[in-house]
This record gives C-alpha cells, structure tokens and sequence, in this order.
C-alpha cells in the first residue's frame, strides 16, 4: 500500500489536536484533582494522545522509507550501467562456478551408482558363496572356511579365517557421505552429525572399510563459539 505525504501529515495534525486535548484535561483535572469525571477524561485523552502520536511516528516512518525505496529504483539503472563490468565478471564466474558445481555432481552420481553396483555383485558372490560351502556340509562356526544364512536371510562366510558379512551400499554412501562433509564442510554441519549414528552399522560390520579407504583431507575449520557460564559473583 503506497502511503502520501498527505496522510502522514493528516495523522500528525491529528497528533497534535488529541495532545492539546490532552494538555486540556490535565488543566481540567489540576483545577479539580478530586473528580473522578476529570481524571477519566484526562486517562482516555492521555492514552488517545500516545497511541495516535505512535501510529503517526509509525506512518512517517514507512512513508521515509518508501520515499527512499523509490529513489533507489530511480537510480537503479544508472548504478547499474556504473556496475556494467562487475556486473559482466559476476555473471561470467558464476558460470564457470555452476558448471564446476554440475560436473562434481555428474561425477558424484556417477560414482555412486559404482558404488551401488558393487555392492549389489558382492552381495551376490556372497550368497552363491554361501550356498555352495553351506551344501559341501561347511558351517560357518565350525571351521576356518564355512557360511550360513539366518532365518531372516541375512548371509555370514568365512574363508579361511577371514569373514566377509552383506554390504548394504546405501549405507556405505551415506558414510562417504558424512566423512566428505565431516572433512571438507564442516564437523558440525546436521549431515555430518545426523548422519552419525546411521554409519555406525558399516563401522561395526566393516572396520577395515576406513583402514583401506583414506579419509578426505579435512580443511581447517574455526572452533565454534563458547557459552560462557554467568558469574555467580
């Protein structure tokens, strides 16, 4: 809603009248200060006065500020053609930025769905697995090569001493996840720290996972801010 100087002026000589009528119920009620009739009338006068000499103030000041948004969109076009080059260089490395931004995520999804793939073929190679040692009569607890398959599917070889469980591949790119945003964002970003407890599976059933696969390096990041306790003093 545009606002005219006119209606901020109209609301401030309205200001005005309701104070003088204010000043004159002060008198009234200085002349009788024992009348409930003039200490009422002087109360009201009082609280019109301050709520009207508020909205005016609020009135004047939307008023200034919209007087100073129209002249900024006046300039606009003559800051604008003094910012032509920066302007130009902006838009030129952001460009570059974007398409930096849209060939890591390429590369990303690409890698991923690698890494969704492997872990579908060993999945598969454990369970063939499974089955032929499992019908050569090989337990998994009763040798150092074996495997078995849980009531709820869940399949366990070992071969010669070395035991190789199901690797969940969304699992474990969540946690690539988390270390590449724990190294490079931040510790304390919500997906490093949401992320947490949902890595622990692949942390518990693949330990040599993060022995085998190096850590991003991680940037150096400020400490975060400290409460400070309030003294008791």
């Amino acid at each position: 809603m545009n606002i005219s100087e006119e209606q901020v002026q109209q609301a401030e000589a309205k200001a005005v009248a309701t104070e003088e009528e204010r000043d004159a119920a002060a008198r009234g009620l200085e002349s009788s200060p024992y009348s409930d009739v003039a200490a009422m009338k002087h109360s009201d006068a009082s609280r019109l006065a301050a709520q009207l000499r508020a909205n005016a103030r609020e009135l004047r000041l939307a008023w200034e500020q919209q007087v100073e948004e129209e002249l900024r969109r006046a300039s606009r076009p003559e800051l604008e053609k003094a910012a032509a080059d920066q302007i130009r260089a902006a838009g030129r490395e952001m460009d570059a930025q974007w398409k930096a931004v849209v060939e890591a995520v390429a590369a990303a999804q690409a890698a991923l769905v690698v890494l969704a793939d492997a872990g579908v073929a060993y999945d598969e190679a454990l369970a063939g697995h499974v089955d032929v040692l499992a019908g050569a009569g090989l337990d998994f607890g009763g040798g150092d090569s074996g495997g078995e398959r849980s009531i709820i599917g869940a399949d366990r070889l070992k071969v010669k001493g070395r035991e190789f469980h199901p690797v969940d591949g969304g699992s474990v790119a969540m946690w690539v996840l988390r270390r590449a945003v724990e190294a490079r964002l931040s510790p304390y970003h919500p997906l490093a720290v949401g992320l947490e407890w949902q890595c622990r599976g692949v942390e518990l059933t693949h330990p040599e996972l993060g022995k085998q696969v190096k850590a991003p390096a991680a940037k150096v990041f400020p400490e975060p801010p400290r409460l400070r306790m309030p003294s008791l003093d």
